[in-house]
């Protein structure tokens, strides 16, 4: 029964990367050099505008069972790598490893934060004027799409960094060792 449990978080956490993930590789490479082509720009933003939505429900959806499923995955861990309770977690890589990976998410989840709620907001905020022809600051827009590339590009370097600090976990014969 463990083991089938094991299985099901790690793959549910596995998901919940996916989920997080692809639609970050989508927006980066697919929607933002295409959405370029869309010369109607009331259309573009609609269009763009709907995609972030969506990408905040998919991304949610994944972050939630990346935490759901971390959860239970570090609340076990001792039992499944065999560690008694006498060695201090970070006496080992796996405690190491564990704590900078959670350091990183947070400093990847404060970025997207900061994305979603202000620069992505002021940003669509400032096309849907610019479609309706009003006048704005462009130094403004492209100060904001400056911005917004630079933390889109970091969050996703960031999630690869955890990513492969995750697989690291995984390798008993590495992430165990005392150091």
């Amino acid at each position: 029964m463990e083991t089938g449990l094991r299985i099901f978080f790690v793959w549910m956490h596995i998901l919940g990367i996916a989920l997080w993930v692809g639609p970050q590789f989508f927006l980066a490479f697919a929607w933002v050099p295409t959405s370029r082509r869309i010369t109607d720009a009331r259309t573009r933003v609609a269009a763009m505008r709907s995609i972030t939505r969506r990408f905040g429900y998919i991304g949610g959806a994944g972050l939630l069972l990346i935490v759901v499923a971390g959860t239970y995955l570090i609340s076990t861990w001792r039992d499944y790598w065999g560690i008694p309770s006498d060695v201090g977690f970070l006496e080992l890589r796996y405690g190491w490893i564990f704590t900078i990976k959670m350091l990183l998410l947070v400093v990847m989840l404060l970025l997207v934060a900061v994305h979603v709620f202000s620069i992505g907001p002021r940003q669509i905020e400032l096309l849907e004027a610019q479609a309706g022809g009003r006048e704005i600051d462009e130094a403004e827009l492209a100060r904001l799409r400056r911005l917004s590339m630079t933390l889109s590009i970091l969050t996703l370097a960031i999630t690869l960094v955890i990513m492969v600090m995750g697989v690291s976990l995984s390798i008993g014969e590495y992430s165990t060792r005392e150091i």
